[in-house]
């Protein structure tokens, strides 16, 4: 059989994907591991024999990376620089306590226990659970074992620390938060169809102006529904169904009348709502407004679904490929609609080659350049240059003609590929020196660092989150995007549900990968 894994690698590379994914689906407790679970399947199998792996490592693992650094960047970059000028201590926060961990356990390790920085560096990039990060690590040093070691070693102790810090959180209640009463966002959308009891303005309907509700549909007193479109003054009499999160709902029935005792959206004869996916590659990147489709059709956007998202659909929103719009429209019209946005399911899933290409293309030119610190050279790499060009095309979304988003199944799909190929061969490629090494004295010293690294890692980013005013809910969500596991968030929205856990998430994921890839390379110099 060794022999047989060892002349057939990539029979065996597909053979680990697909148990280790088996495994991935496996829950331990509150969580599943997910795609690390082709990483222990490939450490597992890898440990048989020395030889066992594929022929071209190097290149496989590089190209599954930049698929999944990429993807990622465009899909966090838009958030990213939304919350920059809001979140900056907190981003501030998250890389001083990032170095801090870095300097703790490679000097740590390094000093008290004689370890090499190789490990240290692989078992900091387990405890912050980057994928990235550990390619970083593997690029800056001699042997590429080593650091896969200390990842395998970290990552699991990771989600289990993580995980019992915010179950903490969870129990503990809310903190006072001086700077984060609330982002407005509702975490779930609902509609309520409103009787008007006196004279009112539209525009001043609370939350209207916010972009926290809006008025999709609308009857006036003896008249027929239609959309609500250049809606301004009401009258008593009149129904108007709002759209929006439970409370601004709640807020607009109570500033304009009670609730009507019949839903407006079940008379379709006038008035007709269906959800429409955009597939037309020209209006990737235009907000709802720039959509025009009251000018165009007479009718309105009223939510937007994207992947399990449902986003109130304010003028303001940027539209991406594969996002479903429910549209409220007169149904002679709603066919012209669907053309408009393009409504082809054939198209969800297919990738400009061009925009793919050249961007990835870019990202690798971004690695390319580096500065030498005494005996380390920093680069961004093969990691963190096509996560940060991902990062700004995602946030300009579109160029001319060339849109640099994916759709977003499509980018998903790319990721997951890209994603269990890196860690599939990883963990073929280390799987025997993780053997040798990692259930050893030395393997404890090194879990010993780890742990205390992870502790105070954790500790110091919820400590600025607290100092900076920032809510209980929004210090979850950091902390999830701070490790990097989507699983993390999937715990903590399990826990409490409010937005704030989701913005902050994707306010120091991409951000806290790059930081974590340059002081890799700087541990890995020791």
């Amino acid at each position: 059989m060794r022999q047989f894994l060892a002349d057939y690698p990539y029979v065996t590379l597909f053979a680990v994907i697909a148990l280790g994914s088996l495994l991935g689906m496996v829950r331990f407790g509150p969580v599943r591991l997910g795609p690390a679970g082709v990483l222990f399947a490939g450490l597992a199998v890898g440990a048989v024999d020395a030889r066992i792996g594929p022929a071209e490592p190097a290149a496989l693992s590089v190209v599954g990376l930049a698929f999944y650094v990429y993807t990622v960047g465009l899909e966090s970059g838009p958030a990213f620089f939304r919350e920059i000028r809001t979140q900056l201590p907190v981003m501030l926060g998250s890389i001083v306590a990032l170095a801090v961990t870095a300097l703790a356990v490679g000097w740590g390790g390094h000093a008290l226990f004689h370890i090499g920085g190789p490990y240290l560096a692989g078992g900091y990039a387990g405890i912050g659970t980057t994928t990235p990060g550990l390619a970083a690590a593997q690029a800056s040093s001699k042997d590429p074992t080593q650091p896969a070691v200390g990842y395998a070693i970290g990552y699991p102790l990771a989600i289990i620390v993580t995980i019992l810090f915010l179950a903490a959180l969870a129990r503990r209640g809310p903190w006072p938060a001086r700077r984060d009463l609330g982002d407005g966002l509702p975490s779930r959308l609902t509609t309520s169809t409103v009787v008007v009891r006196h004279d009112a303005d539209a525009a001043t309907v609370p939350g209207v102006a916010e972009g926290r509700l809006l008025l999709s549909e609308y009857r006036p007193v003896g008249g027929p529904p239609r959309v609500a479109l250049r809606l301004r003054q009401l009258a008593p009499g009149d129904e108007v169904v709002l759209v929006g999160g439970a409370e601004a709902v709640r807020a607009g029935v109570g500033a304009l009348g009670e609730p009507a005792a019949e839903n407006l959206l079940n008379d379709r004869n006038h008035v007709d709502y269906r959800r429409v996916l955009v597939t037309n590659p020209a209006l990737a990147g235009r907000t709802v407004a720039a959509l025009d489709l009251g000018g165009r059709f007479g009718a309105l956007a009223s939510r937007l679904r994207r992947g399990d998202d449902d986003l109130l659909a304010h003028d303001d929103l940027v539209v991406q490929l594969d996002d479903r719009i429910r549209v409220v429209a007169p149904p002679d019209r709603a066919e012209e609609v669907a053309r408009y946005l393009g409504d082809t399911e054939a198209k969800v899933s297919e990738v400009s080659a061009v925009s793919l290409g050249l961007g990835l293309c870019l990202g690798f030119l971004l690695g390319i350049p580096s500065v030498t610190i005494g005996s380390t050279k920093l680069a961004l790499g093969t990691a963190a240059g096509p996560l940060l060009m991902g990062m700004v095309l995602g946030r300009l979304q579109r160029t001319g003609p060339l849109v640099w988003t994916l759709p977003t199944r499509a980018n998903l799909t790319l990721r997951q590929i890209g994603l269990l190929l890196f860690l599939a061969i990883v963990g073929l490629t280390s799987g025997y020196a993780f053997r040798v090494n990692a259930f050893s004295l030395f393997g404890l010293k090194l879990l010993l660092v780890l742990l205390v690294g992870a502790l105070l890692s954790y500790s110091l980013l919820l400590l600025a989150a607290r100092l900076l005013g920032q809510s209980r809910e929004r210090g979850m969500g950091l902390l999830a995007g701070y490790v990097g596991n989507p699983a993390l968030t999937s715990y903590a929205n399990a826990q409490v549900r409010d937005s704030r856990i989701n913005t902050g998430y994707s306010t120091l994921f991409a951000l806290a990968i790059i930081v974590k890839i340059v002081c890799i390379q700087l541990v890995v110099g020791l």
